[in-house]
């Protein structure tokens, strides 16, 4: 299983959701930053992501991605929703973010 996966409870199916998490933090410093990502990627969500060729893309600044098993995207989004806000409770962060999941995705990346 993957490390952001929920466990397979009940011998219940699960299938594959993309995550797509991005923040903010208020009056927050460099070191704030790199700590909520090491805690973000701590839960399965990066910013460096492999395309489906292989390639690595970087997505934009102060948000992270991953993939992660369950029953639903609604199961998923609250799983992640409620690690990522422990997560930043435990660090006193002030902040706001934002979770969203798909079942069947895609995603591309362009720079210009």
């Amino acid at each position: 299983m993957e490390k952001g996966s929920i466990a397979n409870q009940c011998g219940v199916s699960t299938m594959s959701h993309l995550v797509f998490c991005t923040f903010d933090l208020k009056d927050a410093s460099l070191e704030d930053y790199r700590n909520a990502f090491a805690d973000l990627e701590g839960i399965g969500l990066t910013r460096v992501q492999k395309s489906d060729k292989g390639d690595a893309t970087t997505i934009p600044t102060t948000s992270a991605m991953g993939r992660f098993h369950g029953k639903s995207s609604v199961e998923v989004r609250d799983d992640v929703r409620s690690r990522v806000k422990a997560a930043f409770v435990a660090r006193r962060f002030r902040s706001e973010f934002f979770v969203a999941v798909g079942e069947h995705w895609a995603w591309a990346a362009e720079k210009t």
